[in-house]
């Protein structure tokens, strides 16, 4: 299944955030069709802390796969439902790190 055309635009959005707030050296955003399978990954200190995989289920739903730290999800999300979460624990992971610079 390969991603829609909305959600190659949200997902480079994402990964455009990333950037321009310097954190696309601490976190990975990226879609693999052969399986589905959408990754998140944060990086601390070059030590993977959290990894998400979300896997496409249909046109446009996801369903969540595994989160190496975090509670668990048992039901359907959008890719913004998605991109969501991930910003959110981005956010709180490098805040309660202190380790983004926004100059």
């Amino acid at each position: 299944m390969q991603l829609t055309n909305k959600e190659q635009k949200l997902l480079s959005t994402y990964q455009k955030w990333l950037k321009e707030n310097k954190l696309n050296d601490k976190c990975n955003a990226y879609f693999i069709s052969k399986t589905s399978m959408l990754v998140f990954q944060v990086w601390y200190l070059e030590k993977l802390i959290s990894e998400t995989i979300w896997l496409k289920i249909n046109n446009e739903k996801w369903q969540y796969y595994i989160k190496t730290l975090g509670e668990k999800f048992n039901k359907s999300f959008s890719l913004e439902e998605i991109l969501k979460i991930e910003k959110d624990f981005v956010v709180k992971n490098f805040k309660e790190k202190d380790i983004t610079n926004h100059e």
